[in-house]
């Protein structure tokens, strides 16, 4: 199994979220990857690829992904043209990972409707797979159009396109279009084998093997050197993120919707949800979702509003002397 993971966020973190990258490296992490929100006072990143591009020019082995970007917000030829210069300096190292997203006040700030965009969006990722390998694009869409467009540099290898979303048709975008479906952190394990039996499904009617495409988890990890440590830490940083974002007038998909779990008690929420604990609990926590769901590449959301760059620091140095050796 891979272990990847969200460290620090937000734009006046950047330094502190550089060296926890660098010292991930160090220890042996596959993976490092950003989210992209909008508006939110020290979390979330506003411009995850330029703080990539950062990261790839200080590191040499580590992918470095998006975990994810809105891709409405953008033109399909800036993303494009983005991701090949990210690959580049990463040396092919860069994940593309992106959906539609779903927050209003996120889409009225770029002066987007909310509605077709998933049509826009599966689109664009149209777009950008031709743009990578064609070497003129004449491109006639309802949203998109270009005529005898060409990118350079093109990508020797196109990075590959990891896709969120919870719903059908997103679970058919990743399976049709995408490289790999990227569940978010936030489903309890029976919503995370429901789809990903649609998922697989789809990937079936595409043709595809279910068994040869990557099983990438995302979940929200609290890590110390004891359960009652860790369930403190989780108590006053992770929940804020359910009780005040999720929670807290942000429409989530599935918090507060089609999940009615009471987002302000950890012992309901964290059930085959978070992984919580001390190292030895939480290698029982991510073997539960081994066996059941059978990832193979972890990515371990660390950060929560509040919570020290020292705590992330100490959190790597676990999760990779205590952790990463029992799924080598």
């Amino acid at each position: 199994m891979r272990f990847g993971f969200i460290g620090t966020e937000g734009g006046h973190f950047y330094r502190e979220f550089l060296e926890e990258v660098v010292r991930a490296e160090e220890l042996g992490f596959d993976s490092a990857w950003l989210e992209e929100h909008h508006g939110v006072e020290n979390h979330y990143w506003p411009s995850p690829l330029m703080c990539l591009a950062g990261v790839a020019t200080r590191t040499s082995k580590i992918v470095l992904g998006t975990d994810i970007i809105v891709l409405p917000f953008y033109h399909p030829v800036r993303v494009a043209e983005d991701s090949v210069m990210l690959d580049i300096m990463s040396v092919g190292r860069f994940i593309l990972g992106a959906a539609i997203g779903y927050k209003p006040d996120e889409f009225e700030l770029y002066q987007q409707a909310l509605r077709m965009r998933g049509a826009r969006f599966s689109e664009a990722l149209d777009l950008i797979r031709l743009l990578w390998t064609r070497e003129s694009v004449t491109f006639e869409g309802e949203y998109y159009a270009v005529r005898e467009a060409r990118i350079e540099p093109r990508p020797s290898t196109p990075p590959p396109i990891w896709v969120g979303g919870w719903g059908n048709l997103s679970l058919r975008r990743a399976a049709g279009q995408g490289d790999a479906w990227i569940p978010g952190p936030t489903a309890g394990l029976e919503k995370l084998l429901d789809c990903q039996a649609t998922y697989r499904g789809h990937l079936i009617a595409s043709g595809k093997d279910p068994d040869q495409a990557p099983a990438p988890l995302t979940r929200e990890v609290v890590i110390a050197d004891t359960d009652a440590e860790a369930i403190d830490l989780a108590e006053r940083h992770l929940l804020v993120n359910y009780r005040d974002e999720y929670g807290g007038g942000w429409q989530h998909p599935l918090i507060g919707a089609t999940d009615a779990t009471p987002i302000d008690r950890l012992g309901a929420l964290s059930t085959d949800r978070f992984i919580v604990g001390s190292p030895e609990t939480c290698v029982r926590q991510i073997q539960r979702f081994a066996d059941t769901f059978g990832m193979d590449h972890l990515i371990c959301r660390l950060y929560f509003p509040g919570m020290s760059h020292e705590h992330i620091m100490r959190e790597l140095e676990l999760l990779a002397n205590e952790v990463m050796p029992a799924f080598e």
